[in-house]
């Protein structure tokens, strides 16, 4: 009997036999929570339900992309789909998969893990936590996007500490009542006003002077989301991605100091990636590595392609050039894409 492509099941639970596993676990979509178990050397990802892993998503070709073990790695391959395929934060035709890397096809996305599996160690338990973490995440995301009335879980805790703020709020204004003022003859003074600039009840990064009662409670709920979601793209070195949410935050507060503060560091952050990735090139260039070379500033024509006006962009392409007539070819004759 032929074996079959993928072991489908509806959880996130660890093997409990010994081996090694190839497994894609779905964030997004339909088929959130969905755990797929890769049991041939190839496998088609897709929305025709002949695909081996069916991809419900309208942006998502019949026969979008595939994966083939190769060196006992896996390797992804765009079918010539008409949107592409994401890994991470970069565009693709082809990618070695590694451990954790998120594919992304249209909103669906997909994270792949190799597991290995020794013994029943309580340390695996941790993995598990992770990924019904990661996918509660996504899931209140989600929640957030589609029912922006309807408070997401996430937010009941949020609520919570509002509620216990208000009473504090409530308590301290009646106290306030009960004081003397000008009016009934007391001899306190009115208490001086702010002076301009001065930031209340949120912590001054000194990159804008927001105050947190100037914005309303719903567009105070989407800067926060758009701010968290920003932290975990940072944190997984999507940086684009992280200055699109931050771009956000502040398309509703302008102001806001938080997210001022995360997208000037996230700015400074790429920068600095990229700035690593001429580096390396230029020490390929140095060493006489013209192919390495050109690889290297290959990549980073493709992790910018998305803004060729960026000066990085068309440095990139010069020195392909140079590297080009040093290695002796012709120009144009080594291609990026």
């Amino acid at each position: 009997m032929k074996e079959q492509a993928v072991k489908i099941v509806k959880n996130y639970k660890l093997p409990t036999s010994p081996g090694k596993y190839y497994r894609l676990v779905c964030l997004t979509g339909k088929n959130k929570g969905i755990s797929y178990f890769i049991q041939r050397k190839r496998i088609v990802l897709g929305r025709s339900d002949k695909a081996d892993i069916q991809v419900l998503d309208t942006k998502s070709s019949r026969e979008h992309a595939e994966l083939a073990l190769i060196d006992n790695k896996y390797v992804l391959t765009d079918l010539g789909s008409q949107n592409g395929v994401v890994v991470n934060d970069l565009k693709v035709s082809q990618h070695t998969l590694e451990d954790n890397d998120k594919i992304i096809i249209g909103s669906t996305i997909f994270k792949y893990n190799i597991i290995k599996v020794e013994d029943l160690l309580p340390a695996e338990v941790d993995d598990e936590d992770e990924e019904a973490s990661e996918l509660e995440e996504y899931e209140d995301e989600e929640e957030e996007e589609s029912e922006p009335d309807k408070p997401s879980k996430k937010n009941k805790k949020g609520e919570k500490k509002n509620n216990k703020i208000m009473i504090y709020a409530a308590i301290i204004l009646l106290v306030a009542l009960m004081l003397p003022s000008e009016e009934s003859g007391g001899d306190k003074k009115p208490k001086k006003a702010p002076a301009k600039g001065d930031v209340i009840g949120t912590v001054d990064f000194g990159i804008g002077k927001a105050v947190d009662g100037d914005i309303d409670p719903e567009n105070a709920r989407k800067v926060a989301a758009f701010i968290h979601r920003g932290q975990r793209e940072f944190r997984e070195g999507n940086y684009f991605r992280a200055l699109e949410q931050f771009r956000n935050a502040l398309n509703f507060a302008p102001d806001h100091p938080n997210a001022g503060f995360y997208f000037k560091k996230t700015e400074t952050r790429l920068n600095e990636h990229i700035e690593q990735m001429f580096e390396e090139a230029a020490k390929e260039v140095a060493s006489l590595k013209y192919k390495k070379a050109l690889v290297s500033y290959c990549a980073i024509v493709t992790y910018l392609q998305d803004y060729p006006d960026r000066q990085e962009y068309k440095d990139a392409e010069t020195n392909i050039a140079r590297v080009e007539e040093l290695a002796g070819m012709k120009k144009g004759e080594h291609k990026c894409f």
